[in-house]
């Protein structure tokens, strides 16, 4: 049927579509031929017509078919086109058009109902163009005559046959457009629910994070990404997404515009936990930012995403603690000095004939105190913000080969054997002192946590841009948790703990600073207590713009 709603106002509807336009028609009709041909209303078959019409067209009104099946409402059709039969009759001989009545009953048919019920329009079609014959009680007895009975329904059928196809191709367009619709509603219902979900999601997480699309136009942030950059006096969609109050991580190197956080990321830097102070000097806030390029499944851009956290309690307690180990070094240190100086002139007094037995105390008092001193200064230097590299091309397996020497001796003491796999030739643009020193770390430690008749393996891969050394051993190994923070300042392995194995827990933070230095980086490969650990150090061969190291790292030999 018609799309409109089962209710008093939609059969009004229906009612102005469908019934309307066939009752102005006949009343047309009707007062016409009143006026011009009056002795028609003689015989009752035209006001028979008239009335069966104005009754299909009553009843449409009155009756609440939407309460019942509105297929019903086909009874008002057929209605229709008995009244348009009567005037026909009646009307034919001297208004021959008036048979154009019934094309509004026949469209109706054809277009408001089911597809079967065009043989109800046909079976009409062809009850209008007998039913005069068949009044008279005289049929066709030419072929003129016959051509008028069978041109209206011919006409009759085609069209309802043409408007039954159109009808039922709308039909099912409508029903995929419902479809559709539907779907979208889903889909827009999804997507809003989605929209919802990443805004509560990005105001609940402790981070800033602003996306924008590959047009450089923001899309999305949070309250919190705001905050930051208006601290700074700019706003995360508006251009030049920069401020004037943005410090370096030495916190006195300012950044100009361009080199800041936003703008390196929309010209498609990535990030990496890149350090900025924003904010005047007495309201600093320290933020770790990050970036990445948002790219679809064929690779196009989508966007870019940046997100900053605030570190500045980090920052502060850092700072705190670097003041502290730098203040008691320097307090214990002095005294210290001070000790040394005295015991080596109570040992230059004593006789060496005559005080044996003290002398020897005292250098075990000296010995001591020269291990305390040394750790003391491995404290302090750990306190210190800056690593200077002097590279020059170095000769990779001869430096292996003298750090596996220099152990030999602690790993026969041990009763661990040594093994130096290395074979050469190779060459690296590298600071032959740091990477030494981090290689006699990782030896060390390695040594040292091995069990006796074991055998530590010292290994190397080159290639054309890099140099991997790989340290092997048998020991007890590292559980998850520890791996995630074995580099980190101060830390120490339950097992040494558990063992008491002297150390400060600095040596493996000494060596992943010196490898960042030279752009490279100390990974562990493999921990296990069944496999034991393998670490390995990657350098770049070449020269490359190299990092500054984080903190700077004593010079002398280091310990974990």
């Amino acid at each position: 049927m018609f799309d409109v709603s089962a209710t008093p106002s939609g059969r009004f509807q229906v009612f102005l579509q469908a019934q309307l336009p066939l009752l102005a028609g006949a009343l047309f009709v009707g007062i016409a031929t009143a006026i011009v041909l009056p002795e028609s209303y003689q015989s009752f078959i035209l006001p028979a017509g008239l009335a069966v019409i104005l009754f299909a067209s009553v009843s449409m009104l009155v009756f609440p078919w939407e309460k019942i099946a509105p297929s019903w409402m086909i009874l008002v059709a057929i209605t229709d086109i008995v009244g348009v039969t009567f005037m026909r009759t009646e009307l034919i001989q001297v208004i021959p058009s008036v048979g154009i009545l019934v094309i509004f009953p026949i469209l109706w048919l054809a277009y408001g109902f089911r597809p079967g019920v065009v043989f109800v329009a046909l079976a009409g079609a062809c009850f209008i163009s007998t039913f005069p014959f068949i009044y008279r009680g005289a049929w066709p007895s030419n072929g003129v005559e016959w051509l008028n009975v069978i041109t209206l329904p011919a006409l009759a059928i085609g069209i309802a046959l043409v408007v039954n196809l159109a009808a039922l191709q709308l039909r099912r367009n409508a029903e995929k457009l419902a479809e559709a619709s539907r779907e979208q509603t889903v889909t827009l219902r999804r997507a809003l629910d989605n929209e919802i979900l990443s805004r509560n999601i990005l105001d609940t997480v402790n981070a800033g994070v602003a996306f924008y699309s590959s047009d450089n136009e923001l899309l999305l942030s949070n309250a919190l990404a705001r905050g930051m950059t208006r601290a700074v006096g700019f706003e995360l969609d508006q251009p030049p997404y920069g401020g004037e109050q943005v410090l370096a991580a030495d916190r006195k190197t300012a950044i100009a515009i361009e080199d800041q956080i936003i703008p390196r990321a929309l010209r498609g830097e990535l990030l990496e936990d890149h350090l900025e102070w924003l904010g005047p000097p007495d309201q600093q806030s320290a933020i770790l930012a990050s970036s990445r390029r948002v790219e679809r499944e064929d690779g196009a851009l989508l966007g870019t995403v940046v997100m900053a956290y605030d570190i500045t309690e980090l920052a502060a307690a850092i700072s705190v603690r670097e003041e502290f180990l730098g203040t008691v070094s320097h307090e214990l240190r002095t005294p210290l000095t001070s000790v040394v100086g005295y015991l080596e002139l109570i040992a230059d007094d004593l006789d060496p004939t005559t005080n044996a037995e003290a002398l020897v105390y005292l250098q075990i008092v000296r010995r001591n105190m020269n291990t305390l001193a040394e750790r003391i200064s491995y404290m302090a230097g750990s306190a210190d913000t800056a690593l200077t590299l002097r590279p020059a091309d170095t000769d990779v397996v001869a430096l292996v080969a003298s750090c596996v020497q220099r152990a030999s001796d602690k790993a026969r003491s041990r009763g661990v054997t040594l093994d130096n796999t290395v074979t050469g030739p190779a060459s690296a643009h590298i600071d032959a002192g740091r990477i030494s020193q981090a290689l006699d770390e990782l030896i060390a430690n390695a040594i040292k946590f091995s069990p006796s008749g074991s055998t530590v393996t010292v290994s190397q891969v080159t290639d054309d841009d890099s140099v991997r050394i790989s340290v092997s051993d048998g020991g007890p190994g590292m559980t998850r948790s520890e791996q995630t923070r074995v580099f980190d300042r101060f830390y120490r392995t339950q097992h040494a703990r558990d063992q008491a194995v002297q150390g400060f827990g600095l040596g493996l933070f000494v060596v992943k600073n010196i490898m960042t230095a030279h752009g490279g980086h100390v990974t562990i490969e493999r921990s296990s207590p069944e496999n034991g650990t393998r670490m390995t150090l990657t350098m770049p061969r070449r020269e490359t713009e190299r990092p500054v190291a984080p903190m700077l790292i004593p010079s002398n030999r280091t310990r974990s």
